[in-house]
């Protein structure tokens, strides 16, 4: 009887803690979903799925935001387990295992474009696992930032294939 109660009463009470754990309750400003691909060496916006995993090499990730605004990055794996970190905005190592969605939440305050890279070894093209967040100040523009942080990819064969 007394383990009933307990039940009825902590069932309730441990759902509202867990919804408050898990949930900030403020959607971010904006929202990206990364996916990390061993195999081309990148993270990208671009959906990954069964047929298109061998047949291209996606676009790698340039995203953007405002300085101040909430960002929340969901990240995935198409592949293996990769680790995802910027570095310059203390945002990780964070772990993401194939088949499970992880994410990011922060708030950038100065504006500049941070690298972000994959922490975990996953393969031959894991150097160039590169993408970047561009933060834009009061009045600027992704003119301010022409070229970005990401080089030609030169170092991984893979990434010469069309």
């Amino acid at each position: 009887m007394i383990l009933t109660v307990a039940v009825l009463i902590l069932t309730p009470v441990g759902m509202i803690a867990a919804d408050r754990h898990f949930a900030s309750g403020e959607p971010a400003d904006v929202t990206f979903t990364l996916t990390g691909v061993s195999d081309g060496g990148v993270w990208t916006e671009e959906a990954v799925v069964g047929h298109n995993y061998w047949r291209r090499t996606p676009k790698p990730a340039r995203l953007v935001a405002r300085a101040g605004q909430k960002v929340r990055i969901r990240l995935q794996s198409a592949d293996v387990t990769h680790g995802f970190s910027i570095p310059d905005l203390d945002v990780g190592p964070i772990l993401i295992e194939p088949g499970h969605v992880v994410e990011a939440v922060f708030t950038p305050e100065e504006p500049g474009e941070y690298l972000f890279q994959c922490t975990t070894r996953c393969g031959k093209c894991h150097e160039e696992m590169l993408g970047s967040l561009v933060v834009l100040g009061e009045g600027e523009t992704l003119e301010n930032y022409p070229g970005g942080l990401i080089k030609p990819r030169t170092k991984c064969l893979l990434h010469g294939r069309s």
